[in-house]
Parts: C-alpha cells; structure tokens; sequence
C-alpha cells in the first residue's frame, strides 16, 4: 500500500475537524457586544455641565437618542450620540439659559436601540441655574450562560428585576424560558421576534408565589423558516428594570444546531474514506517492524 494512501484518511479527518471548528466559531460570531447599558450621569453643586458616560451593547446598530424635559414637561435639550466600537459613549450637557431657568428635577432620558434593554431615565437636580451634586448609575448588562442567557438588575436599591434565559438542547426542536421576577402579582408577556422583525410567538405567563415562570417554546413552522437569531422579550410593567431579552439561534428549524448541512457531509465523506482505504489495504497506523 503506497503511502500516500496511508497518509489521505488522516488528511481527510484533519479537513473535517478544521471545517467543523471554523463553522462553530462563525455560528458564534453574530455575539458581538454584550447586550445591555450601562450609564453614569453626574454633574457637580453649582455646575453648568451634566456628564454622560456610559457602554451600550447595540452600538453596532443604532445610534444613541438623549432628550432632557424639564419639570414642567416641556423637552429643553436634544442630543444623538454615536457609541465607539466597543459600546463606549460620551457626552456632556450644557445647563443654562431660559429653558433651564425652573427649578426642580430635569429628566435625562437615554435610548440607545429599540425594547427596554437599551433606555433608562434619569434625574439631575437644578437650582437656580446651577446643577445639584448628582450620581446616578445603572447598569443592566447581561450575563451569559452558553451566550444565550441575559438578566436584567433593577436601579432601584433592593429591587431585583425581571431575569429571563432562553434554554435548549443543540437541535433540539423547542426552547424554555425561565425567568424570576420580584413582583408576583401582575403577568408576563412573552414576545417572540423572528431576524426579519416579524413576531412569530405571543405568550403571557402568571409567576408563581416564589416569582419563578416558565414557558416551553416550540420552533416549528413556517413562521419559523427563516435561519437567524430569534429574539425573546419579557415584559412585566413599564419600568425598564422589567424588561428583559434573550436570543435563540434557529437554523433548518431547530435550536443552534450543532453541526450545519455542510459539516455534517464532510465528516460523513471523512469516515466513509477511512472505512473504504482501511478495508482494501488493511490500513495500521502502528509502524511495521
């Protein structure tokens, strides 16, 4: 048996690996940033300026809306911020003038893409033209669990939220969401939004006595067709600390499928070189003696 018959099966599986590898590291590049906001607002006593720094986790995709209403609801200033590629934002407010002249609580209002995951409001007090001492941070970064979990911390102190995870087998044809919420007495909804923003899937769930929910979603049909991420939003109130979101990739109508179409045929091409040479020349990969 020549060599280079000995050497091609192993040539072969190598292929397969590297194409297997390549294509779970492309399944998991659409991550990018972590999902989220995370903001500081702070201004000094007596100061003329607001500081806004922050991170969002949609800076890849939209820009960052501020509006400030004073306390009379009348909107004093508007501002759009476009986030560095690594989520980070700044930017500083000019307190001053006639529409700054009533005294009271101003509203920073921060909306950096679209569901409650990217917006928070925020208050700055102002005293005869000048800014109270104020620092306001809120953060609701999501934590991963396998890249598909996002919780949701509240900004009020002692206040836990609303937390969802998205929760499936690799191919598997239905996800979970579990989630806990601290307010038991009013109901969830869930939303399902398919990559081209069409809703496929509407839910609403009671949590129990503990705050627990869950909800078995499964992903068949033709409103499931479209290969993409999926994304889920929890909804619980108006406050931005019960909104939450998680992501489910489906392809070929399941769950993050293990192996595409195409990896799957060159492992099965792989295997099959191996059987076929090791059968007609009783290939060893022991040297001989």
């Amino acid at each position: 048996m020549s060599r280079l018959a000995k050497v091609a099966p192993l040539f072969v599986m190598l292929f397969a690996v590297s194409m297997i590898s390549a294509m779970s590291l492309q399944n998991n590049a659409y991550a990018g940033l972590e999902p989220g906001m995370s903001v500081n607002v702070s201004a000094s006593g007596g100061s003329d300026t607001i500081s806004v720094d922050g991170y969002t986790g949609a800076a890849e995709s939209s820009a960052i809306t501020l509006t400030v209403v004073a306390p009379n609801g009348n909107i004093v200033a508007v501002d759009q911020i476009s986030a560095a590629s690594d989520g980070s934002f700044s930017t500083s407010i000019a307190v001053g003038g006639s529409q700054w002249g009533q005294d009271g609580a101003y509203t920073i209002k921060l909306k950096a893409g679209s569901g409650g995951l990217y917006e928070n409001n925020f208050e700055v007090g102002v005293t005869g033209g000048s800014t109270d001492a104020t620092s306001v941070d809120f953060s609701n970064l999501g934590t991963y669990d396998d890249g598909y979990e996002t919780k949701m911390q509240s900004a009020t102190p002692g206040s836990t939220g609303l937390s969802i995870s998205a929760d499936a087998v690799e191919g598997a044809t239905s996800f979970t969401i579990n989630g806990n919420t601290d307010r038991t007495n009013s109901a969830i909804t869930i939303t399902v939004t398919a990559p081209n923003g069409n809703i496929v899937s509407v839910d609403q769930l009671s949590p129990g006595s503990d705050g627990s929910f869950s909800s078995e979603i499964g992903v068949g049909g033709s409103m499931w067709s479209q290969d993409g991420v999926y994304t889920v939003s929890a909804v619980q109130g108006d406050a931005s600390a019960y909104q939450s979101t998680a992501e489910v990739e489906i392809a070929d109508g399941a769950v993050i499928p293990e192996f595409g179409t195409i990896a799957s045929l060159v492992l099965v091409v792989a295997i099959t070189s191996i059987i076929v040479l090791t059968a007609k020349g009783r290939l060893s990969i022991a040297p001989k003696l």
